[in-house]
């Protein structure tokens, strides 16, 4: 094979360097994967290495079937092991294990459920109560020994003054005491374990030393603690490692990876050779220097500079919006005129948020646009457990007979209503022939014991206040009801994946208020009908925009690329610590090199949030990619400044309202902006005019009678510049962009 031909001259070095220590500092876009399948190619061909000697170390399954089918294409060879950390530690496990003295080989895998319900009977053995679900807690600390390589007596005098930290570690030995009385492992016992092998058992780490004499790690910057130290021991006897990595990629902190470990390699392996691929394969020259420009911040880096041979490309855009509504329509326009003025497909375009609480203004433009797209990284908005709970209050509140609704939520916030009681609750109504609503509020009637009764009645009470208040105006129902059922009790807002939850329940919230403000009259029934209505989607995937978290589409690209909530507090998000702020600039990174053609970043002067409207600060990163100037140095025309305040201004007068309270608040509004530009640059450098849409908005007058091409007939009630609010007979008013809209009017 000539594979000269087929990589270049940097690629080529490190696959022909075949003894020892390598290490691949690969950039974004730089082609690793390939330089890794060919250096493994490379050791069968040209080194005679048997593929059995040689390990390959990927970070999902899916990684490690491409690479195996790529390196069987190459070579016609197999026997080599390709395979993730944990699936390499299993095997391991299923041979070796016995010798620890603990387990036997048929030993079972516990998923992180399994573990949660461990430690929900340890708890309620020790009659804890668990109603703030404290188990997920746990669970988190006791994963975070176990990656430290910590017993449950050495964590313990790490929590020492630590809110419960006695319990945990309670519950921590407690824990593993009941996984080895069940032969269980939980996902981190597999490399925790396998370390424990290894450090006490000689002859079975020589043996798997002797077997992979080549071993080779892709992703090494997520590479955790223990993930790390398992490699060096394997390698120890021959030394022959090689691994890929881009420490400017390393997004995975929370998941205990840790960035250091490309530079604690440089230092452990003193004779290794350092490879930089720095050629781009991907992106522009204007998207690789925005790049280059942000992450150079770092100083926690090894240092290198993408650079490509390929095309200087369009400009970067940079656009500060009015609000997040504003924000949403700016990107939509862009990507109509794209289409239809460059020849672009829904496919070619990803919208990228920070975290998944601000892809709803977007989910909802799109809904209303007829836009097709799919999310990465998370559930649609309204798909979101979270959500759906509180949906759920509000649907069989409206509707008592909404069986389902109520069988989701009953132990929602916990109640101590486990299934066993739901069971006999569903049995005892089927037997009396009531509805489930009516089992529930006559409780007592009810052939049950008084324990289960106990249970129940927690449920009682509580649907019977949310009957009560239930002829509140929606909007202060809704209120009522995330205040009364308490949502949040359940939520760690120190933990990550809760505190996205908390925000979810807040935007949820927030986007009642907003049906509200167009529908101040609006019953219960109505507001959930019009969700159904806007949530019910059946669209294409094959082509479609992709709406994403950056987390969520690494490794992927695509042509055009939108990175919006650009805010001090959003992107980079509310984290402590310059080492957070570096992994937050990192995840920008990773965001802008996702683009291969077009880059468009937004930001929001107020956003809604937290039940109020907030006025934010743009994002740290736009200045250090000189995309916004100091305020001293900022010469954006007057002309500019003016014609979005009289864009403001047209939206104050056209408000309508009972009262004069909605003007003022736009008042307000108005004024705190106009003291936003003064104050912040607003504006960006070079932003192209849009090109022109063919639309003439002109034609749709007040009263006039319009068809949605889903949504089918109704009625325009106002018109404020390009924007019109419409009212449909089942979806309400909603306010739409009347030349991004799918709307015509009825002749």
């Amino acid at each position: 094979m000539d594979y000269a031909s087929l990589l270049n001259s940097a690629q080529l070095l490190p696959v022909k360097d075949t003894q020892g220590a390598v290490l691949v500092l690969a950039g974004a876009g730089s082609g690793k994967t390939r330089v890794l399948t060919y250096r493994i190619a490379y050791l069968i061909e040209h080194e005679g290495v048997d593929p059995r000697n040689i390990l390959a170390i990927t970070f999902t399954n899916k990684a490690a079937g491409e690479m195996r089918e790529r390196i069987l294409d190459v070579t016609g060879r197999s026997g080599m092991l390709i395979s993730t950390f944990h699936s390499l530690c299993a095997k391991i496990l299923r041979n070796d294990i016995s010798r620890l003295g603990e387990y036997t080989s048929n030993f079972s895998i516990y998923d992180d459920e399994d573990s949660k319900k461990v430690i929900a009977r340890i708890l309620k053995a020790k009659e804890v109560d668990d109603s703030k679900d404290l188990k997920k807690y746990i669970r988190w600390h006791i994963s975070n020994a176990k990656n430290n390589a910590m017993s449950a007596k050495e964590y313990s005098s790490r929590l020492k003054g630590e809110p419960d930290g006695e319990l945990i570690a309670d519950v921590y030995e407690r824990y593993e005491r009941e996984l080895k009385e069940n032969n269980a492992l939980d996902f981190d016992d597999l490399l925790y374990k396998t370390l424990l092998l290894f450090a006490t058992d000689k002859e079975v780490l020589e043996r798997y030393q002797e077997r992979f004499r080549y071993i080779h790690v892709d992703e090494f910057q997520d590479t955790n603690k223990i993930q790390y130290t398992l490699v060096r021991l394997l390698a120890n006897k021959y030394g022959n490692v090689f691994v890929v990595g881009d420490d400017d990629q390393s997004i995975y902190g929370w998941r205990w990876a840790d960035a250091s470990n490309i530079r604690k390699f440089a230092q452990h392996y003193p004779d290794c050779r350092i490879y930089k691929l720095e050629q781009n394969y991907r992106s522009t020259k204007k998207i690789l220097d925005l790049a280059n420009k942000i992450i150079a911040n770092n100083d926690q880096r090894m240092d290198k500079t993408l650079w490509t041979e390929g095309e200087d490309g369009v400009k970067v855009v940079y656009k500060s919006c009015y609000d997040e509504k504003y924000e949403a329509d700016y990107v939509l326009e862009q990507i109509s005129n794209l289409i239809n003025y460059n020849n672009y497909d829904y496919k070619d375009f990803a919208i990228l948020v920070r975290a998944s609480v601000l892809t709803r203004s977007f989910e909802d433009k799109l809904m209303l646009y007829n836009y097709p797209f799919k999310i990465i990284g998370g559930n649609k908005f309204f798909e979101r457990k979270e959500v759906k709970d509180f949906l759920a209050y509000l649907k069989f509140i409206a509707n008592p007979n909404d069986s389902e609704s109520i069988l989701r939520v009953i132990n929602v916030p916990r109640r101590g209503i486990g299934e066993s009681a739901v069971q006999k609750l569903i049995e005892a109504c089927a037997q009396r022939r009531i509805p489930l609503i009516q089992g529930i509020l006559d409780i007592d009637e009810l052939p049950l014991t008084s324990v289960i009764k106990n249970k129940i009645r927690a449920f009682t009470e509580v649907v019977r206040e949310l009957r009560d208040k239930s002829s509140m105006p929606l909007v202060d129902y809704v209120d009522f009801v995330n205040k009364y059922v308490d949502f949040a009790r359940q939520y760690d807002p120190k933990d990550e994946e809760d505190k996205n939850r908390l925000d979810n329940i807040d935007e949820y919230v927030t986007s009642v208020k907003e049906y509200c403000k167009d529908n101040e009259t609006s019953k219960l029934d109505e507001y959930l009908q019009s969700v159904s209505l806007v949530a019910d989607t059946d669209q294409p995937v094959d082509n479609c925009i992709t709406l994403a978290t950056v987390h969520g589409v690494k490794g992927l690209e695509y042509k055009c690329c939108f990175i919006v909530g650009l805010e001090e507090g959003i992107f980079p998000s509310v984290r402590d610590g310059d080492d957070n702020l570096q992994e937050e600039r990192r995840i920008m990174y990773v965001a802008i090199t996702r683009a291969r053609e077009r880059l468009y970043l937004t930001n929001a002067q107020s956003r809604y949030r937290y039940g109020h409207r907030e006025y934010g600060i743009a994002s740290r990163f736009l200045k250090e990619g000189g995309l916004i100037v100091e305020p001293e140095k900022q010469q954006t025309p007057i002309g500019s400044i003016l014609s979005e305040y009289a864009s403001s201004f047209s939206q104050y007068r056209s408000v309508e309202s009972k009262s004069s309270s909605e003007r003022n608040d736009r008042l307000k509004e108005m004024k705190n902006m106009m003291r936003n530009y003064a104050k912040t640059p607003a504006f960006a450098k070079n932003v192209p005019v849009s090109a022109p849409q063919s639309k003439d908005v002109s034609v749709f007058k007040v009263g006039m009678e319009v068809e949605h091409s889903r949504f089918g007939k109704g009625k325009i009630t106002a018109i404020f510049g390009e924007n019109a609010k419409i009212e449909f007979p089942v979806l309400g008013v909603k306010t739409f962009n009347m030349r991004l809209a799918p709307i015509k009017p009825v002749e």
